[in-house]
């Protein structure tokens, strides 16, 4: 059984009252429920997890408001497969992941970025 979208809107503004500073990222291996499994790139890539505040519901789906952009690579940084999101920038919980629609090979001298309304989680 699935819950209605009236339950599923509730759920997500209350994560986004719970939330309100939240932590994106992106892996290289998929990761589990459980929040095992995650691959972020090294931190010496340039890596970071990028802090996201803007993000507002539409029926049952929370999107990015602005644009995420992570810092420029400063080495390779593997295939990103995966979006996360986190509740710090380092450690903290898994909150949430997400398949991308095409994975993307981060290599030097790339920007990652997901424009506006690309970051998008859905309750399922």
């Amino acid at each position: 059984m699935s819950f209605s979208n009236t339950v599923d809107q509730a759920m997500l503004d209350y994560f986004l009252t719970t939330y309100t500073t939240l932590y994106a990222g992106y892996s290289t291996t998929t990761p589990t429920k459980a929040g095992a499994n995650v691959s972020e790139p090294a931190g010496e890539t340039g890596y970071t997890r990028i802090e996201v505040t803007d993000f507002a519901r539409t029926d049952s789906e929370i999107d990015n408001d602005a644009e995420i952009v992570f810092p420029e690579a400063t080495g390779d940084q593997g295939t990103a497969t995966y979006a996360i999101l986190y509740d710090a920038s380092s450690g903290g919980n898994m909150l949430w992941f997400g398949a991308l629609s095409a994975s993307k090979a981060v290599s030097t001298g790339d920007v990652p970025r997901f424009p506006a309304g690309d970051f998008n989680l859905t309750m399922s």
